[in-house]
């Protein structure tokens, strides 16, 4: 029997007890006081009082508008992954999915940094996205699931030849693939040629704001005067062709480093000119409100919040920062007092990690750590939140690596946070315990989340101010929670999140080892059902004869396989609610000879382009491969790792030991575990 070798994440959830003692703050007025501790009385001792059942006919729903709602970052996802996964989107609660920048990415794509290097202000036509039609069926297919597209947008730098390449004034060298796509922008770039002006800074002893705004001092990337007409004008087109597409709403990428009307130097009217016009265009055209928001890291050099706050919302990096340590502290005065930026939380987005801070951290959360963080994030009144979709371990574009956001751990604090994102709201702490109540005109709930020592079959008495006696049941373990006199008697989840409603429905769960992927040999996968009254599964669309499990089970797909794929499909059921996955396993035969590249688009290999191999160990680039029937076959012996890149037809790389930057298209680096397993699928390049 052959050992199965597949090309995807495997998700593991891990579960680490907490517990609570009790004591109280109200912070509907936002103390700064630690509250007194007690000890939590033994199980054995409390007796839970008789309360009565409400009634209850609350649904699960999305709300109506994006900025009411969360979001989901689709990190390295394509456009058609993000529509084939909208249903699953919507069952975990999130209204809004932010994609990669949608111009034309440097290099075409093949690695994440790359989008953040535009060559474009249009939607990308050759990127590892996808196109502008798939963009649009995106958008298209969303508006049926109630979900908003927000789409990432660079517009304070463009591509740049490498790290170090610089202009004779000092400033980063714009790479020249930017002229295939914006022409003047790239003609304009060191000197007025044509009356538009010139269309980068230059400035680079610029004091002040300008020190933000004219010199971008990261990674060596020309910075845009985005004070010039028209570059505004590009800027603009791009917004209004997105819109057009249908989406919703927009991040803007290094948005601090975008002057405002307000600077002390250096101002300009580039906001009012772009984003203000592109506002009312798409309230003309939907009648909706443009969901918006920038990235501002920090707080800007000599300039107040408002500055952009008056256009759009911006980012809080530090409100989880201040946080992330209660649990080592057992002490949840610290998600009490946490002070969102500016002081008002609806001008504000807010996560757990970013894309930047995952990709460069060599430790990472557990998947239910994040979640208890994100619980918090969700319940904050007017806050909004961004999780990350992490990739994986390869940061392979066109790959989801985590299924993490679908968890019930993080479902339940999304489908609370658009219960209750118009409910008053009160923030208290009972011993280890933070609680944030929600109390609207006709419907109340609770997150308490627990900072301590977890036992999950010990009735904990916790105190809520403001919620209403009566029979409440937990979102995660379906558990019944008595509400008398201000205490909630609670049996907490190993992970220590109690979302707590008057629904009594729990949401079934479903957790794959390894989802579509590409095999060779044999291939086993075990699914597991939680929280499922009924659990089936069946192959290629043949639910005639379902074969059922409770529990877990593993599945041998490789027995299934139809010219070349088994589509896997899996239904857990638990009363009212269904979750239905269908998943497609592709088998592989390897060619001999080499390192495998399968499924490389046949455009790369009719002779219309020129294809070159990258090898590490050392550095060099060469041909040394060879095409049979479709596949390109590397010999790989002695690498430590290798990628390849596509040049214009006729190109000739004469200087093999170095990087060349007038490659058109590269691969991501193929090392380690992608190496070893012997092949590499490039649908989508």
């Amino acid at each position: 029997m052959k050992k199965a070798v597949c090309a995807c994440l495997v998700l593991i959830l891990l579960f680490i007890p907490f517990g609570c003692k009790q004591s109280e703050t109200n912070v509907s007025e936002n103390p700064q006081t630690t509250a007194e501790s007690q000890e939590t009385a033994a199980p054995q001792t409390i007796e839970i009082p008789e309360v009565a059942e409400f009634s209850d006919e609350y649904r699960d729903s999305l709300p109506e508008n994006a900025e009411d709602g969360l979001t989901l970052h689709a990190f390295n996802w394509t456009y058609h992954e993000i529509m084939i996964n909208l249903e699953n989107i919507r069952n975990a609660g999130f209204k809004n999915v932010l994609t990669m920048p949608v111009q034309q990415p440097k290099g075409g794509g093949a690695t994440w940094w790359a989008f953040y290097q535009p060559l474009s202000f249009s939607i990308g036509v050759d990127s590892s996205l996808g196109s502008k039609e798939d963009l649009t069926a995106l958008c298209r297919e969303a508006d049926k699931y109630g979900i908003c597209i927000l789409v990432d947008v660079v517009v304070n730098h463009m591509a740049n030849i490498n790290d170090d390449a610089k202009e004779p004034d000092g400033t980063p060298t714009v790479l020249p693939a930017v002229a295939e796509y914006e022409p003047k922008i790239y003609n304009n770039r060191n000197e007025d040629i044509d009356g538009i002006g010139v269309t980068f800074h230059h400035n680079r002893l610029a004091t002040g704001s300008g020190a933000e705004t004219q010199v971008y001092a990261y990674g060596n990337l020309p910075d845009l005067d985005t004070s010039n007409p028209y570059v505004q004008e590009r800027v603009l087109a791009l917004l209004t062709e997105c819109i057009d597409a249908g989406v919703d709403g927009f991040r803007f990428d290094a948005a601090k480093h975008v002057e405002t009307e307000q600077d002390p130097d250096y101002p300009s009217d580039f906001w009012n000119n772009t984003l203000e016009v592109a506002k009312t265009y798409y309230h003309d055209l939907t009648g909706k409100e443009l969901y918006v928001y920038g990235e501002i890291l920090n707080t800007p050099s000599g300039r107040d919040l408002s500055c952009y706050t008056d256009h759009m919302r911006i980012t809080d990096d530090g409100f989880a920062a201040q946080f992330k340590n209660a649990f080592a502290g057992k002490d949840p005065n610290r998600i009490l007092n946490a002070d969102v930026k500016g002081g008002d939380p609806t001008k504000l987005i807010a996560w757990v990690e970013s894309h930047d801070e995952y990709v460069t951290s060599n430790t990472h959360y557990t998947d239910v750590r994040v979640a208890k963080y994100w619980s918090v994030i969700a319940a904050k009144k007017g806050l909004g939140g961004l999780y990350l979709a992490r990739p994986n371990d390869a940061l392979t574009v066109g790959q989801i690596g985590s299924y993490a956001y679908e968890s019930e751990y993080v479902a339940v604090s999304n489908r609370f946070h658009n219960r209750f994102y118009a409910a008053e709201s009160y923030e208290s702490v009972d011993g280890t315990c933070y609680v944030n109540e929600k109390i609207a005109p006709d419907d109340q709930g609770v997150l308490i989340l627990n900072v301590g020592d977890v036992d999950p079959e010990a009735t904990v008495p916790v105190k809520v101010p403001h919620l209403e006696d009566g029979a409440y049941y937990d979102a995660l373990t379906g558990n019944r929670v008595a509400v008398s006199k201000n205490v909630a008697y609670v049996q907490f989840d190993a992970s220590g999140i109690g979302v707590i409603t008057r629904s009594k429905d729990v949401h079934p769960q479903l957790t794959v080892s390894e989802r579509d992927c590409t095999f060779v040999g044999e291939k086993t996968i075990r699914l597991t059902a939680k929280n499922s009254e009924e659990s089936y599964y069946y192959f290629n669309g043949d639910a005639s004869n379902p074969q059922t499990f409770a529990g877990s089970a593993d599945v041998n797909v490789s027995e299934h396989v139809q010219d070349g794929k088994a589509n896997l499909t899996v239904v857990v059921r638990n009363g009212a609610h269904t979750f239905e996955q269908t998943l497609t396993y592709t088998e592989v035969q390897l060619t001999e000879g080499g390192f495998n590249l399968i499924n490389l688009d046949q455009k790369y290999l009719n002779g219309d382009y020129e294809l070159y191999i990258w090898s590490w160990n050392p550095g060099k680039w060469s041909k040394e491969y060879e095409i049979r029937d479709g596949v390109v076959i590397v010999d790989t012996a002695g690498m430590t790792g290798f990628l390849i890149a596509v040049f214009e037809k006729g190109y000739e790389v004469t200087d093999v030991n170095n990087w060349d930057s007038n490659v058109l298209k590269q691969s991501s680096d193929i090392k380690g575990e992608i190496l070893e397993q012997g092949f590499l699928d490039m649908s989508g390049f």
